[in-house]
This record gives structure tokens, sequence and C-alpha cells, in this order.
């Protein structure tokens, strides 16, 4: 058996949840919290380790985690991704970096990513399911951070736009169910029944 590339897995975890009305990531799907099973998919795909930006207790979790405090809260995903790659500053390692929201994480597509960044060093992959770029559940490398600060720190708050004239690689995906993000309670319900 091949072992996966390591990689950083990263879970933001700084949303307000407003459409859902209460935190996402404390949502209960099959016994673990949204939050919970996102980091044991990372760690499953071989992460060598594991990094929740936001609000967590370490203690929560049955493997190792390290919690950072968002740098910028309540400025969008975009500043947990800045947060992240600050943090890590001189790490080789690709970087997986997903919300907390993804209840159908899956290892492969994960691995995939990961295979990717170790083809194109020094590019932010992203893939792309039914014509959408899924920001939230991509790859980075830590040589992106001066480009992402840049755009951050002139105002731009949207990941898509912060990458504009960066290298990335798009990846077209067709495992639709690993890259659907639970953000009201009828997205919730559409996940239980399955």
């Amino acid at each position: 058996m091949t072992k996966n590339p390591p990689f950083v897995g990263v879970v933001l975890n700084g949303g307000r949840s407003e459409r859902m009305g209460t935190d996402k990531a404390n949502l209960l799907l099959n016994g673990k919290t949204l939050l919970e099973s996102s980091v044991l998919k990372l760690k499953e795909a071989s992460a060598s380790s594991i990094l929740i930006i936001g609000k967590a207790l370490t203690e929560e979790f049955e493997i190792e985690v390290t919690v950072i405090k968002d740098l910028w809260p309540n400025e969008g995903p975009l500043g947990g991704i800045l947060t992240a790659l600050q943090f890590l500053e001189g790490t080789e390692l690709p970087v997986v970096i997903v919300a907390c929201d993804f209840p159908e994480l899956d290892t492969k597509e994960i691995t995939n990513l990961v295979k990717h960044a170790y083809l194109n060093k020094d590019s932010i992959i992203v893939p792309r399911v039914g014509g959408i770029n899924q920001w939230m559940h991509s790859c980075w490398p830590t040589s992106s951070t001066e480009h992402l600060s840049k755009s951050f720190l002139g105002g731009e708050r949207a990941p898509y736009r912060a990458v504009a004239g960066h290298e990335i690689v798009v990846l077209d995906r067709k495992k639709e169910s690993a890259y659907f993000d639970v953000d009201t309670p009828e997205d919730f319900e559409k996940v239980k029944i399955r």
C-alpha cells in the first residue's frame, strides 16, 4: 500500500454561522461534530499536523491539533487562510485548507489536491465542481502568503479575487458530495438523510 504524501491540514472555524442560526462546527452528524469530522478526515488523508484557525479547545479532539487565534476575526475566510499561512511560514509541505462545514470530506479528493501540489510547487490548487471553484477546499503553498497579504491589506476579502495574478491550477472534479458545504438548516437536513 502506497503512503499518501504528507501535508499540513487546516480547518477554518471562525465564521459566525449567521444563515445556520447556530455554530456549524458543533453540529452533530454520525456522533461527531462537523469540526471533529473535518479534523479526522484530514488526518486520515495523511496530514502530518493539523491546525484549527479560530475557536476550539484542543481537548475536544481524539488526535493532536493546534488551535490558532484568527489574526483577523470577522474579516472572512481570507483572513483565516492568511493566519494559517503566516503561522506555517517556511514549511515546504502543501497546506490543505478547508472550512469546517464540509460534512462529507473525502480523503481521495484531499490526496488528489496534495499530489497536484507536489507537481506544482508554488501554485494554489483549487478543485472546480459544476463550474464553481471551491476556494474553501483548496491547497495553498506558503509561498503565496506575500501575494495574498498584499490583496488583503489592500482591502480585498474574497479569496477568488485575492488570488488574481498568482499561479493557480484548477482541477475539474466530479464528486459533488465531497464539496457540499452546510450553510443553512435545510442544507444540514439534506446531509442527514443521505
